[in-house]
């Protein structure tokens, strides 16, 4: 097996690692289009934006973790190849879900104009 190849095979979950670490040290300040989460929730306020921003960052994170820990498993159990299919598809289907938790935590703690209920 080339050099190359195992870069390649090992190297998507540490990425994805300094990706959710600089999305961590320089979070998005405000409300765009161009950088952070960005969904018709996360922008219906700053605090919202805010919010959905930190908390997407350390999920993330957790992905960039869960995919090189299962990346370097499969490195030794599966092919190359096959080894990078499915570590790319446990990272696809790890970075999906986070969709879904962070709409969860933006609707659990937001109302519909991107406001924190009051605690009355």
């Amino acid at each position: 097996m080339s050099s190359t190849m195992i870069i390649v095979n090992l190297a998507i979950g540490p990425l994805l690692l300094i990706l959710s670490l600089l999305f961590k040290v320089f979070p998005p300040k405000k409300i765009n289009w161009a950088y952070g989460y960005r969904t018709k929730r996360s922008m219906k306020s700053q605090e919202a934006w805010e919010a959905s921003n930190r908390y997407s960052a350390d999920l993330m994170m957790w992905v960039a973790i869960i995919t090189t820990v299962s990346q370097v498993i499969l490195y030794y159990l599966f092919e190359p190849a096959t080894a990078l299919l499915i570590a790319c598809v446990i990272m696809s289907l790890l970075l999906v879900s986070t969709l879904f938790v962070v709409e969860r935590f933006l609707k659990e703690n937001f109302d519909s104009e991107g406001k924190k209920p009051d605690p009355a």
